[in-house]
């Protein structure tokens, strides 16, 4: 029985980077890691982020399954940290609600491709972390 789940549907509310181009030296601008999907946005910040957004969205739509023996819906909310190369680095739960969703949803984030270039700060590579919130839902 196949069953499926919808990832949260505000992704743009993602805790990711800020994405304003700073106006003052105190802040820095934060670019996101660009995926081979994303390459063709050049320049638009906005654009970008509704890229990876929707990006990392449809990759964890087919990667996920349902665990077998997960009983209710319910939201894992996963941080990823890409390093300055811009590969992966880190993936952690930091808050869920069933360990079997949570397992789930670090398997399925760990198998995001590479991007083809790293996030940047202030124009210079950097590491980039952001909260993925993935949300099981049968329907």
């Amino acid at each position: 029985m196949l069953i499926r789940f919808l990832l949260a549907s505000a992704f743009l509310s993602l805790s990711l980077p800020l994405m304003a181009q700073a106006t003052d030296p105190f802040h820095e601008t934060e670019t996101l890691p660009v995926f081979e999907s994303c390459a063709h946005i050049q320049g638009d910040q906005n654009e970008q982020q509704i890229c990876f957004s929707r990006f990392i969205m449809n990759h964890l739509m087919n990667e996920l399954q349902w665990p077998e023996g997960l009983k209710e819906n319910g939201k894992v909310f996963v941080e990823l940290t890409f390093d300055a190369k811009g590969h992966l680095a880190e993936v952690n739960s930091l808050r869920s609600y069933d360990d079997l969703a949570k397992a789930e949803a670090l398997r399925a984030v760990r198998t995001l491709p590479d991007p083809i270039r790293p996030g940047t700060v202030d124009g210079e590579a950097a590491p980039v972390t952001m909260v993925v919130p993935v949300m099981f839902t049968r329907n």
